[in-house]
This record gives C-alpha cells, structure tokens and sequence, in this order.
C-alpha cells in the first residue's frame, strides 16, 4: 500500500484504533454495571477461580450434578445483588449503589460452592486478558469493586494490544479489521468479563499472520514457529478452531521447498490436537448439560443421526429466520441482549464496512482456490456453531436452533471479506477513512447514550426497546 500525500496510511490505522478503544471502552467498563454482560457473572467467578490457582472445576452431586467450585461468599453475594437488572429493563442503576459497591471485602474464609457449569469447560487461556489484573490487585487489596473493574481495564487493554498487532501487520484490510474491532458489540465485550475477547483477538492475528506470510516471499522457521503458538492457543480459546484451516492459503511455493512445507503443516497440526488433547484429558470428568431445563444433549444428537434430512431443513429454516437477528447482535445489542442500538447504526454499519472493502488500495487479490478454501471454512463454521448449539441448548427436534448469537460469527466476519478482496479500489480510500472514523466515533457515542438510559433513566431520547 503507498502512503497518501501528507498522511501514512499504511501506519495510523492500528494508532487511530486504539485511540477510539480506549476512550469508549472505558466508558463501557463504568457505564455498564457489574454482571450485566451476557453470562458476565458465570465469567467472573470462572476467572476468580483461576487465580486461586483452581484450572479444573469440580463436580458436585446436588439432586443433579452442579460444576462449579467453592469461591468467597461475598462473591456470589455481589452478583446476586446485580442478578434483578438482568434483561429488566424497568431496573435501573442508581450512582449512590456503585459507590457502595467499593465497600465490599472479599472474605477469602466464607466460602460456598458456586456453580457456573455453562463457563466451567473454558481453558485459562480464554481469560489470559482478565487474569493478570484480578490475580495482581488480590495481592494488594480485598476490596472487590477493585479487583472486579480492574479485570474488565485489563480486558480492554489486551483487546487493544492485541487488534493493535493485527491491524500492524495485516498488508490489507486495515480498515474493515478496524471496524471489526470497533463495532459496539466488540467493544462493549472489552469492557467486560467474557471469554470472547481472547477468542477475537487471537483469530484476528491469526488471519494477520496468515495475509502477511502470503505477501512476504518465502516462509521460515520463525514464521512457523508463529503459526503454531497461534494454532496452540487459538485451540484452547474454546476450542474455536474453525479458521485454522486457513494456513493452507500460504502457497506451497512461499516456503523455501517441499520439505519445508511438511515441516511446517506437521507443526501447526501437531500444534492443534495437543492442545485439544491436553485440555481434554484435563477437562474430561466434568458432567454437564448447559441448558438441563430443556436440552438433551444424547437424544439430540440421536436425532440428527436418524434424521439428517430434517436436520438439513432445521438448518435451512433456522439460517433464514435467524440471519437479520444475528447481524443486529453482531453489530451490536448490548447488555444483556436487552439494549437495542438505533436502526440507523444497523445499517451504516454494514455500508461502512463495504466501503472500507471496495476502497483498500492494496494491489492484490486471491487466487480461485484460496478463495473456494475460505468459503468451504466458513460454511463449516457456521454449520459446526449452529450444530453445537442445538445440541446444548434447542429441545430434541426443535425446529429451529436456539441459542445463536451474533458475537459467535465475528470471526468469520475477516475471511468473508477477503472474497470480496479486488486489486483495484472503487472507491477514494482517504475519503473513507475519514468518513468511517467520523461514523464509528457517533456510533459508539450514541450506543453508550444507549446503556446511560437502559441503567440511569438517562438520554431517553436515544434509546430503542427491543
């Protein structure tokens, strides 16, 4: 990419990213009240967990089985005072109740068993941006309004390194990454306690790593090496290895022979099932069913076996009636999934998003086979996402899939763009960008209007019931 006139392209986008994230994700961090991101509170006592030095959580026979683990009281007491906000939209935050927040104590000698099975199998590798900060402010406080909102800074601070690195090294598509990175639904979710962040930005730089070892002439051993640590971790990130496929873009011809190439799809692979074993074998004694009222997890899959044209059908239906809700959750519904953006955030976004495309500058374009490889990846992610879920979480036979959300889909979101990818731009990429950074910055203003009325009765104005 040439740098424009009197503006280097090439090396202010990943600067002109962070500036944004930190300034509106940390007014996500404070606006949104504690546990009031989806499962935030199941995230927290799984991160709390893990600083205990507790990697595996345990099973305990309650009429059921229950997993969870046996944590400070005072823990599992602060969520339960957040619990009436969650999609109560009639609830509201008051000023005078965050400032008693900072009076509580973690009494480490009461403790209970608290279960939190739905985030109990996640590795502590999907809380490496949440981890640091609790296990750093227990040594020096008790006060648990600290140690919580310092994990959701630390959160923001790693999402921010890490989408800073992909948009550094990725040869193209800076700006569609950028936006990625940005929309409110990801933003909001660095503000917060979730697993999904690491699961984001690993993914990001893997498809970074991945673009850049395309363009660059040969491969090596450091290279390699990259790839593999990434394919390790991105494996435990909730086993989220839908785009691992995706190493097999680089050419035969960018490694430096045919033994070089072996050398290095042995690494990745062997990368990839010893992580999945390791965490496995580790995890595999837990007993859990995440949505017992309703969902079965055996008959379900039964059900597929025996029916596979039904299930086709489920599939179909599911994927035409779903599709608009997941794009709005993608883009953005927060909270909860109880604060609704303005409509018009619903479609700038998405316009965005196709000018930062057809405006990238960059000369270059995938070949056929590189192309039909990603979208062979994605139709088997989504196939493999929507599968899950109706296994955990739909009733046996449901006719549609319960569950889906538009965050699961965000990292597909970067190799659907790349088939879009043309050597000539459309469109003026300096004009873009200025418009797409001026956009974003309102939209991201206008959502956070959004949460100040959902939890403080404020802004009514800018605020749209689901």
């Amino acid at each position: 990419m040439q740098p424009l006139k009197g503006f280097k392209m090439q090396y202010c986008i990943e600067k002109i990213f962070v500036i944004i994230a930190l300034i509106f994700g940390f007014f996500y961090i404070f606006i949104l009240p504690p546990f009031q991101s989806v499962d935030e509170g199941y995230h927290f006592f799984r991160v709390y967990q893990i600083s205990e030095g507790n990697i595996i959580s345990k099973n305990i026979k309650q009429g059921s089985y229950s997993v969870g683990d046996y944590i400070p009281s005072s823990i599992s007491e602060y969520y339960s005072d957040y619990e009436p906000f969650i999609k109560n939209i009639d609830k509201k935050q008051s000023f005078a109740n965050l400032k008693k927040d900072f009076s509580r104590k973690i009494n480490r000698q009461d403790i209970k068993f608290t279960a939190f099975a739905n985030t109990s199998l996640y590795s502590p590798i999907c809380y490496l941006s949440q981890l640091p900060a609790v296990i750093f402010t227990k040594i020096f406080t008790d006060n648990l309004a600290i140690v919580y909102y310092s994990g959701r800074l630390c959160n923001l601070l790693i999402y921010c390194l890490l989408v800073f690195w992909s948009i550094r090294i990725i040869p193209f598509f800076k700006l569609p990454l950028m936006l990625l990175a940005l929309c409110p639904m990801s933003l909001s979710l660095a503000g917060a306690y979730t697993s999904d962040i690491a699961v984001f930005g690993l993914n990001f730089l893997w498809i970074a790593y991945i673009l850049k070892f395309i363009i660059e002439d040969k491969s090596d051993f450091k290279k390699i090496i990259t790839l593999s640590i990434l394919a390790f971790l991105i494996t435990l990130s909730k086993l989220y290895i839908l785009l691992l496929s995706l190493c097999f873009l680089i050419p035969a011809n960018k490694y430096r022979n045919l033994r070089n190439y072996i050398i290095s799809i042995v690494f990745i692979v062997s990368s990839i099932l010893l992580s999945g074993f390791i965490w496995y074998f580790m995890a595999k004694g837990l007993t859990l069913n995440m949505n017992h009222n309703v969902a079965d997890s055996a008959s379900q899959i039964e059900f597929i076996k025996s029916h596979p044209i039904n299930y086709i059908w489920v599939l179909f239906k599911t994927f035409i009636v779903k599709t608009p809700r997941l794009l709005i959750t993608m883009i953005g519904v927060l909270g909860w999934q109880d604060t609704k953006l303005d409509w018009s955030t619903y479609i700038l976004y998405p316009i965005m998003i196709y000018f930062a495309i057809f405006s990238d500058n960059f000369k270059f374009e995938l070949l056929k086979w590189q192309k039909y490889l990603i979208l062979i990846t994605i139709i088997t992610g989504v196939i493999l996402t929507y599968t899950s879920l109706y296994i955990m979480w739909s009733p046996v036979a449901n006719p549609l899939i319960l569950g889906l959300n538009g965050k699961y889909f965000i990292p597909l979101m970067m190799p659907l763009f790349l088939l879009f990818k043309k050597s000539q731009p459309k469109y003026d990429y300096k004009i873009t960008l200025k418009y797409v950074i001026l956009a974003v910055i309102l939209i991201l203003f206008t959502s956070e209007l959004s949460l100040l009325y959902r939890f403080y009765n404020l802004t009514p104005q800018l605020y749209y019931k689901v």
